[in-house]
């Protein structure tokens, strides 16, 4: 018997969806309400090669409370059905897609899951890892670590780890195939550090503390949900580019191909654009 926990009073799965009126990059999405569930989806990871789709549920009665600590827990949505992971404490999923190799972050270092979800543990013993991101071609994990929300790389084949330096802290944060990396620190403005350089350069045109996910899609491109809509990122332009608008907080956000997904309080959304023909362009 596997160590999971199938939810079935909580979660539901759902067809619905409206065709092709979301507008993102100039190209036409239909929106499917792939999940609904009782808590703050977050830290989207899609991996392509078994479609299941790695989430973070947050407890919102903790997160709105001061006085003790967040409450969260790590799932799988895997042929359309919500699995908690059980056997550790998982906080965040980063995958890499080129060797379908899933890593999970927890409040006790750094395992990987096998096919059946069932978590060994791998590098980092006693660290308390609240983030995880997978570099798109390099062997390196970048992890967060709590409760100073410092960033350190860990070079996977030779289990060696090293801090980021010139990132103080981070809150979210992506890294792009050229190394620079991308992070809000104490909820205020969003900025890059280019590989190589000392001092990160603000993004001017977001608002403070609205920057609430990001993620790198295929094609290399880092894009950010706030709470007024998603961005593109570059690395040489300081205003970022507006893609989509949304009328929703996000918490999360993922890629596969060109498929979409975004989470918010109760919901984890998939956008498709896939039945849908361009017609125009807003932005």
């Amino acid at each position: 018997m596997l160590p999971l926990l199938m939810l079935t009073l909580v979660a539901t799965t759902t067809a619905i969806s409206e065709d092709c009126v979301y507008r993102f990059d100039n190209k036409l999405y239909t929106r499917t309400a792939l999940l609904t569930i009782k808590g703050l989806p977050s830290n989207l990871a899609h991996n392509p090669a078994t479609n299941d789709l790695f989430f973070t549920l947050i407890d919102l009665d903790s997160l709105t409370d001061d006085e003790v600590q967040t409450k969260m827990d790590q799932y799988v949505l895997h042929n359309n059905v919500p699995t908690k992971i059980d056997g550790v404490h998982g906080q965040a999923v980063a995958i890499d897609k080129r060797r379908n190799i899933v890593y999970l972050a927890t409040d006790n270092g750094l395992h990987t899951l096998n096919e059946t979800y069932q978590p060994t543990f791998l590098s980092l013993k006693d660290e308390d890892i609240i983030q995880l991101n997978k570099h798109m071609i390099k062997d390196e994990l970048y992890a967060v670590l709590y409760p100073d929300n410092e960033v350190i790389v860990l070079d996977i084949k030779r289990n060696e780890k090293r801090p980021v330096k010139n990132v103080p802290c981070t809150y979210i944060m992506a890294v792009d195939m050229e190394d620079n990396v991308y992070y809000e620190c104490d909820s205020i403005y969003l900025k890059v550090l280019l590989k190589g350089f000392q001092e990160p350069i603000e993004f001017a045109g977001i608002a403070k503390d609205t920057a609430r996910a990001i993620t790198v899609d295929r094609q290399n491109r880092v894009i950010l949900a706030t709470n007024d809509g998603l961005y593109q990122l570059k690395p040489d332009r300081v205003i970022p580019k507006k893609l989509m608008d949304l009328e929703y907080w996000p918490s999360g956000i993922e890629f596969d191909g060109d498929d979409m997904y975004v989470s918010t309080t109760g919901v984890i959304y998939k956008y498709s654009n896939k039945d849908c023909k361009t017609n125009g362009s807003k932005y």
